[in-house]
């Protein structure tokens, strides 16, 4: 995380420095991308960097964060119009990011993880990320409409979807085929739903 001082900024130099890797981090991919550039772009001493972030990967890792609690947001709103089904949310969200495809935040997420596609959907599923969204959200899923067996089932159930849906959507993006995506999407979380194991034969048929 980013030290007290960054947090102690102005908004509007913060931003600038957020800004300035965002940028970086959307034009190459994670190991070409330079402090250099970063800290030139937003116009601070190179020292004044380190004082608010140890190196470039915490930088990442923060910005990474950023984007998740805004997956996180409209996650919430989707299970609330869904009634809690996590299934149908994580559907929804996908068509949510589609209809927003033109907007900055999700032109830039889409950028970066297209720089870096050896990661993802890594990059936001590695981590404590996953957990902290779904802390943030477990009140809001309806637990009856899962078959839930041990006290880790939910957050890995989660992971999943998550999983699922990030890599449909940056799919989606590179090769244009969104429709195509989400056919896949559905018949992966149908899979999900009704388990891929064959079910046993009865014990007694003659």
């Amino acid at each position: 995380m980013p030290s007290t001082t960054f947090y102690n900024l102005p908004e509007e130099k913060r931003e600038r420095l957020l800004s300035a890797a965002r940028a970086e981090f959307a034009r190459v991919p994670y190991e070409d991308a330079s402090v250099n550039r970063i800290i030139r772009a937003a116009g601070i001493p190179r020292g004044s960097f380190y004082m608010y972030f140890t190196d470039k990967e915490e930088l990442f890792r923060y910005l990474m964060d950023r984007y998740s609690a805004m997956l996180a947001d409209w996650m919430g709103e989707q299970l609330d119009q869904s009634g809690g089904d996590l299934f149908a949310a994580f559907l929804a969200l996908f068509d949510h990011v589609q209809a927003n495809l033109q907007s900055r935040p999700v032109q830039e997420l889409a950028a970066i993880l297209s720089r870096n596609r050896q990661m993802k959907p890594g990059l936001l599923l590695d981590g404590p990320g996953p957990q902290a969204v779904l802390d943030r959200l477990r009140d809001r899923v309806d637990l009856s409409r899962l078959d839930l067996r041990t006290e880790t089932d939910l957050a890995d159930i989660f992971r999943l979807l998550a999983a699922a849906a990030i890599g449909s959507l940056m799919a989606g993006c590179a090769d244009g085929n969104a429709a195509g995506q989400r056919e896949r999407l559905v018949r992966v979380f149908g899979i999900l739903q009704r388990g891929a194991a064959a079910k046993p034969a009865p014990c007694c048929d003659s």
